[in-house]
């Protein structure tokens, strides 16, 4: 069995090779030049002080001629393949995956299964890990598919950010909200909600404050403190700082990672989250 996601789950680079995890990456335009999503050709300090400079990035999701490239491709191994992919909420491209899986399917011996994951970034990636989990203890595909639905529910991805305009332009947040939270120096706290759709969840003022309160819902809400996740865009020492917060209070070892550039494309850099598997979203 394969293993597949896109690049919007956001892994540590290192997991794709350590874990055989196969990757489709969403495509990022920045300054008329189109990029592959987590590309070395455009390192992701660069990217987010570009766009802190005044660029202005796009995103564009997976077509169908790549979606069915990138199948057939991996269908040449001769095994049925699981493919965890962004929230079809906030993106088409699981869309595109799933309906041209259904075509492959109908004319390839192996089979291919795709799941909306209902999250992104590292709530996207915690559901991908945890199918590699079930793979190794030698469950059918279909078994790993139903547990991994079973999860979905508890994927808990909460974040704060440090501007609002990127919200507000890719319609996250509504443009007056977002001109009165400038001026009021609001730092929301958001969530994915069970949908898989962007929403805010409380309103703080300062980001210290929204980090504060971050790290109590991860205390009241955390169900398995062996996976914690941390991702920051250009925010390292404060992801740090959150980390080591919640490393004292809850004895929690958080991985870090960098956001990637598509989800930041819509969030801006400052942005900090934290995703872990809770007793309830």
């Amino acid at each position: 069995m394969i293993l597949s996601t896109d690049s919007t789950a956001n892994l540590p680079k290192e997991y794709y090779s350590k874990y055989n995890i196969k990757m489709v990456p969403l495509k990022i335009i920045l300054d008329d030049i189109t990029y592959d999503d987590l590309s070395d050709d455009l390192p992701i300090t660069e990217y987010y002080q570009k766009m802190k400079d005044g660029s202005t990035p796009t995103t564009a999701q997976i077509n169908e001629f790549g979606a069915k490239e990138y199948f057939e491709e991996l269908l040449k191994s001769g095994e049925d393949i699981l493919h965890i992919g962004f929230s079809s909420a906030l993106s088409g491209s699981t869309g595109t995956l799933s309906r041209v899986a259904k075509e492959l399917n109908d004319t390839h011996e192996n089979k291919i299964v795709v799941i909306d994951s209902l999250n992104a970034s590292m709530g996207e990636g915690l559901l991908v890990l945890k199918a590699k989990e079930y793979m190794d203890q030698g469950m059918p595909i279909d078994q790993v598919a139903e547990e991994v639905k079973k999860l979905i529910p508890y994927i808990c991805s909460y974040f704060t950010v440090d501007q609002l305009k990127y919200l507000v332009r890719g319609g996250r947040v509504g443009k007056f909200s977002g001109i009165l939270g400038t001026i009021l120096n609001i730092k929301p706290v958001l969530r994915v909600d069970e949908n898989g759709r962007l929403v805010s969840y409380k309103k703080v003022i300062t980001k210290k404050k929204s980090l504060q309160e971050m790290a109590k819902i991860v205390e009241e809400k955390i169900a398995d403190k062996q996976q914690v996740f941390i991702t920051h865009a250009l925010a390292e020492t404060e992801a740090k700082e959150f980390a080591n917060t919640l490393k004292y209070t809850l004895g929690v070892e958080p991985v870090i990672t960098d956001l990637t550039q598509v989800i930041g494309c819509h969030t801006g850099p400052g942005l900090i989250a934290v995703f872990f598997i809770g007793k309830e979203k």
